[in-house]
């Protein structure tokens, strides 16, 4: 299906920083060479995808990246948003997260406000340092989590499987992705407008079905890392073998036919629903 399969480990650091727990992104092109860069600032990985869709705009990309695509069912009801739940919700994080090209963000300031308008209490969104907490956003999880799941379905079916996956609330601590996801929702909504006629996201624009490819289709997923098992390594950090290792896997899944499948998973029509119109699915994943 596709030429060239792009996994991007995304941060969420304040910062510009290299190596451990910051961005990765592995390219996998049409030799089966698998080149890895390891970028300090959102703002020169954002820029090295751009130049990466540019080059060639013949070439089919797939691009996994490790933070959520969207909410449990009923945020953007919550945020009072029109239209589709998904698209409401990624143009009003677009908005209002300010991300410049030292890594200095607002995150914690958006997340209070987004629990305010959603439940006026400090939840859904929790985790933050002691110096940005206030009455709408704590350091730790509140005991009452409010009207709003803490799991999207996708999780709950990892759990089911032994796997522990983390809240999209959740946005500090070891392992945390929800601040990834408030920087990295914003950066591919760019993406979006800007290779709009090229662009796809999964599942929510192909609605749990695999995408149509042309030349130079681009098509965003979500993708685990943590699904992998990956060889330790002195010599490597942990976070470029990951990106590496999911990239051959999404090549060799394609090489056999198996991503097809990959993107069609089965499962109950109300579930699909809230999938398709909220809460995206990870590529990979079986119910």
């Amino acid at each position: 299906m596709f030429d060239r399969y792009v996994v991007v480990d995304w941060s969420a650091n304040s910062a510009p920083k290299l190596g451990r727990d910051s961005i990765w992104i592995a390219v996998h092109d049409r030799s089966g060479t698998v080149t890895v860069t390891n970028l300090a600032t959102r703002r020169s990985a954002e820029a090295f995808l751009i130049d990466l869709l540019d080059q060639d705009s013949s070439v089919a990309t797939l691009i996994g990246v490790d933070f959520s695509l969207g909410y449990p069912a009923g945020t953007a009801a919550a945020l009072g948003l029109d239209g589709p739940a998904w698209s409401s919700t990624w143009a009003l994080l677009a908005d209002r997260i300010c991300d410049d090209d030292r890594n200095a963000n607002n995150r914690f300031a958006v997340a209070a406000g987004l629990n305010e308008q959603m439940t006026s209490s400090a939840s859904p969104f929790w985790g933050c340092p002691p110096s940005t907490a206030n009455g709408h956003l704590t350091t730790t999880k509140p005991l009452a989590q409010g009207p709003l799941a803490q799991f999207r379905a996708v999780e709950g079916v990892l759990q089911s499987q032994g796997r522990r996956p983390f809240s999209a609330w959740q946005l500090l601590g070891a392992g945390a992705v929800g601040s990834q996801s408030l920087l990295g929702i914003p950066m591919l909504d760019r993406l979006r407008c800007r290779f709009e006629d090229r662009f796809d996201v999964w599942p929510f624009t192909t609605e749990l079905r695999a995408p149509t490819i042309h030349d130079g289709t681009i098509v965003v997923a979500e993708v685990w890392p943590s699904m992998f098992d990956i060889s330790e390594s002195a010599e490597r950090v942990r976070d470029a073998a990951q990106v590496s290792v999911t990239a051959q896997w999404l090549a060799a899944t394609d090489s056999t036919g198996g991503l097809d499948t990959r993107f069609s998973p089965a499962m109950p029509l109300d579930m699909a629903a809230a999938v398709i119109d909220e809460e995206g699915w990870v590529l990979g994943v079986t119910p």
